[in-house]
């Protein structure tokens, strides 16, 4: 298994995003993504995004599209939302 690396982010262009520190992917379409992080939920909203590389182990995604907000959720909401569907069902 591979080392997790600290939270990182490199936006290129606004079309490149490098994102290190992922726990799990909550949500993914073409406009709305949403990450857990061990800094928080982070959502990203663009255009075209697709995932062109993903390695949870790692805890490494990259991201190509159009970005247009990269958004961090703290408090209680986000600890909900990194929880997964079974056990927010199971409480």
């Amino acid at each position: 298994m591979e080392e997790k690396t600290r939270h990182k982010i490199t936006l290129i262009n606004r079309e490149i995003l490098d994102i290190n520190g992922v726990i799990n992917v909550e949500k993914f379409t073409d406009e709305d993504i949403m990450l857990e992080t061990d800094q928080g939920m982070l959502n990203i909203k663009g255009e075209k995004m697709y995932m062109k590389q993903l390695n949870l182990d790692a805890g490494v995604i990259m991201i190509e599209g159009v970005f247009k907000a990269l958004t961090y959720h703290e408090g209680s909401t986000a600890g909900q939302k990194g929880k997964s569907l079974l056990s927010r069902l199971l409480k």
